[in-house]
């Protein structure tokens, strides 16, 4: 879409696009770069639900049907799989929308709409969720070996509930001020904000309780397993360690972009006359752009480390497609960490 279909939102200040509709961030971008950067927003839309569907479909096919859900661990990767789904599964509209405008109608965009924010928001918390579990369980292993398994699930079950509850009372204001518009070149799905205080408010919910939080967290926890790690004799530790820090680098990758990004579109809300110049607007586009697919890809990033990093998953997967010969290291690990119940702790929540 070019310029032109932009007018309806030029002469209307208080609608405001999302990355995956057209943002006001967009208004700068020139006919020809607005339509080759839809072109490559809808193909990395592609890849993204190919890769996150495959890897996520297997990973909630191979829980249920055959790991069970009687750990809390196994429930809150579930959960975990399931954001990521719901997450994968609204892209197709949005991949749609970016090659031929939005054809769904108004009540599908306000769902949709809340549909994207519900997964990302609750795979924020579900993640946050995992990593303090595992925390308790490396950091904290005989204190967690002492509470009763059913009442571990009670909790799990009463936590997932209050993420999703949580998730979808923050994706309301989506949902509700979600609307068609029509253009020059067919229907948009725009969010009206009410107010630039509204925008500013999501937009640090977004920063501060959707990524710096959760980054925090995710950073203290995983410091404290490394360093549990080292001083204990675990087996194939260095395993442990890579897993560790492909799930910090990967969060780190996907969502430290975007969220600047974010940052710097509120600074511009604010009128600060350095970040108004049509330079820096036309920056912000590309970025915006570049960094929300590579956020976006983090639907991907979870069953790529859970399927080829995790020994139970790898070593079924092999398994499964006739690869059964087992490395004697990994044979050893399976049978050792059943050694003691700090060792099946650790593996059972690092190597999943």
């Amino acid at each position: 879409m070019g310029d032109a279909s932009m007018d309806h939102v030029l002469n209307d200040s208080s609608y405001t696009l999302y990355d995956y509709n057209y943002s006001d961030l967009i208004l700068p971008i020139e006919e020809e770069g607005l339509q080759a950067a839809s072109s490559v927003t809808a193909t990395f839309y592609g890849l993204i639900i190919v890769i996150s569907l495959t890897g996520n479909g297997f990973l909630l096919w191979y829980l249920v049907k055959h790991k069970g859900l009687r750990s809390s661990a196994n429930l809150l990767l579930l959960h975990l799989t399931v954001s990521d789904l719901v997450f994968t599964l609204t892209l197709v509209p949005w991949g749609v929308f970016h090659i031929w405008g939005w054809i769904f109608g108004d009540v599908a965009c306000k769902l949709f709409s809340g549909a994207i924010f519900l997964g990302f928001y609750s795979y924020m918390m579900f993640l946050t969720c995992m990593t303090v579990h595992r925390y308790m369980a490396v950091v904290h292993a005989l204190r967690i070996s002492l509470l009763d398994a059913r009442r571990g699930r009670f909790y799990t079950h009463l936590t997932c509930t209050a993420v999703w509850l949580f998730s979808t009372f923050c994706s309301l204001p989506e949902v509700l001020f979600s609307e068609t518009v029509r253009s020059s070149e067919g229907m948009l799905c725009v969010f009206n904000y009410q107010s630039v205080m509204l925008e500013l408010t999501i937009s640090y919910v977004q920063i501060f309780v959707f990524f710096l939080l959760p980054f925090w967290v995710i950073i203290l926890c995983y410091t404290q397993i490394l360093s549990t790690i080292r001083r204990c004799q675990i087996n194939n530790r260095e395993h442990t360690v890579w897993l560790i820090l492909a799930t910090v680098v990967g969060f780190f990758l996907c969502w430290t972009p975007y969220n600047i990004t974010v940052f710097l579109e509120s600074l511009k809300l604010l009128k600060i006359e350095a970040l108004s110049t049509f330079e820096w607007k036309k920056g912000l586009v590309y970025a915006y752009y570049i960094t929300h697919i590579t956020a976006y890809c983090h639907c991907c990033i979870n069953p790529l480390i859970q399927i080829f990093g995790g020994v139970k998953f790898r070593s079924y997967l092999l398994s499964y497609t006739g690869f059964r010969r087992m490395s004697e290291r990994e044979r050893s690990h399976t049978f050792n960490s059943q050694s003691t119940p700090f060792h099946a702790s650790v593996s059972g929540q690092t190597n999943v």
